[in-house]
């Protein structure tokens, strides 16, 4: 495999399992159902781009003072690692290939997420609450380009919504839809690696 090649993964849905219901519920426990079924999409969508401040909107919510790190563990018990995604991740670095991610998040989920440890495992971490931007924005996915420093045909990215792989291809990299089928995932990379390096063996 060629070392000057690069997978970006998304987070949630690729290597970490999607709690997302479980966690709105508890926070209805906190804030009141009413008060989180009034979150707006844009509303995440600007919490996501770091926008928004976390604590004040649920103090807003909530009617009180809210400590910051009150929803860090409801996030720990629901969006848990797929460990064969990280598995995979690490092959990948063992075979020479970089590993960097690219995700939608907030601010409190990164805390929780650095608390785990896999952050730690890629580089760079290119996440939409830190840059500003958010997929499917052309922005979010240039940026970890820009920060790699390869050419888009030498990129592969992961991720688990349609809408997101196709930014990855429209910017130009190998991008793959991942359907929770971690070996379906594998031999897509894999593949492209493989036919990556027959192609520059054959440039020599």
């Amino acid at each position: 495999m060629a070392t000057s090649r690069a997978v970006i993964f998304d987070i949630g849905g690729v290597l970490l399992r999607l709690g997302t219901q479980e966690y709105l519920d508890e926070m209805r426990k906190v804030l009141g159902r009413e008060g989180v079924d009034g979150i707006t999409t844009e509303m995440w969508h600007k919490l996501e781009r770091g926008e928004l401040d976390e604590e004040e909107l649920w103090e807003r919510i909530a009617g009180r003072p809210m400590p910051h790190d009150t929803f860090d563990d409801a996030f720990l018990r629901h969006f848990t690692p797929m460990e064969a995604m990280l598995a995979f991740a690490r092959e990948l670095r063992q075979a020479g290939v970089r590993t960097a991610i690219l995700s939608n998040t907030i601010r409190s989920h990164v805390r929780a997420m650095r608390r785990m440890g896999f952050l730690d495992e890629f580089d760079p971490v290119v996440l939409s609450c830190e840059i500003g931007s958010r997929k499917p924005e052309p922005e979010a996915i240039g940026r970890v380009i820009d920060v790699l420093g390869l050419p888009p045909e030498r990129i592969a990215y992961i991720d688990d919504v349609p809408a997101y792989v196709e930014m990855g291809r429209q910017a130009g990299v190998y991008a793959v839809l991942h359907e929770d089928d971690v070996d379906a995932t594998r031999r897509a990379i894999l593949g492209w690696l493989d036919g990556a390096a027959g192609e520059e063996a054959g440039a020599l």
